[in-house]
């Protein structure tokens, strides 16, 4: 296709003669059929979501406060919340300072009882993505008042092999250990650290 040509293919785009996507097909040389590059989730974003029979207050609980986070996700924790205070997770709190867990990250917004958004780091085996930062969005929606369904969301991944491994590392991390053991905590009792459950439910891809 011309410049003149594409240039013309998106004026009808612009007043809705023409979707873009089968412009930029045109103009990439590919069928109409197939997906550009430039339109996948070049991200990655990680998207988990899991049912747990309690009420949006006590899951929001467990998020948001040091009993809440001792009871299913860490050990210890560091946290202040209010948008940029602390979110420090501590899996290994009497480690050096470092390698604890998740250390020197802030929370980013709060709606309360529904959103919570806070940054991740990497484990200290990626010393290099460790260095920088995703970011976590937690949703809570009421299914009824003693149910609640929550979407999980991380983003902000590189595209480097240690980003990758950053990636697959959560994606199993997130889906098959935290949300079930949070479920486990709220339907069935807080974790034993010394003896932690086994073969939960996983949470859902999406």
């Amino acid at each position: 296709m011309s410049t003149t040509g594409i240039w013309i293919a998106l004026l009808l785009c612009f007043i809705g003669l023409a979707p873009v996507t089968e412009v930029r097909s045109r103009e990439f040389g590919l069928q109409s059929s197939e997906t550009p590059a430039f339109l996948a989730d070049v991200d990655r974003t990680i998207k988990l979501e899991i049912v747990i029979r309690a009420p949006v207050e006590k899951v929001w609980w467990a998020w948001t406060t040091r009993d809440g986070i001792k009871s299913f996700f860490a050990p210890d924790c560091d946290l202040d919340l209010r948008v940029l205070g602390k979110y420090d997770i501590l899996f290994a709190p009497s480690a050096p300072v470092g390698r604890r867990g998740a250390e020197g990250n802030l929370v980013l917004a709060i709606q309360e009882g529904r959103m919570l958004s806070f940054t991740w780091d990497a484990p200290p085996t990626l010393p290099e993505i460790r260095k920088q930062r995703t970011s976590v969005v937690i949703r809570l929606l009421p299914v009824d008042q003693n149910t609640t369904r929550l979407i999980f969301r991380q983003t902000g991944w590189g595209d480097s092999e240690e980003w990758t491994k950053a990636h697959d590392y959560f994606e199993g991390a997130w889906g098959d250990v935290v949300l079930p053991r949070l479920k486990h905590s709220l339907e069935v009792g807080p974790l034993d650290w010394k003896n932690p459950p086994e073969k939960l439910e996983k949470a859902k891809r999406t």
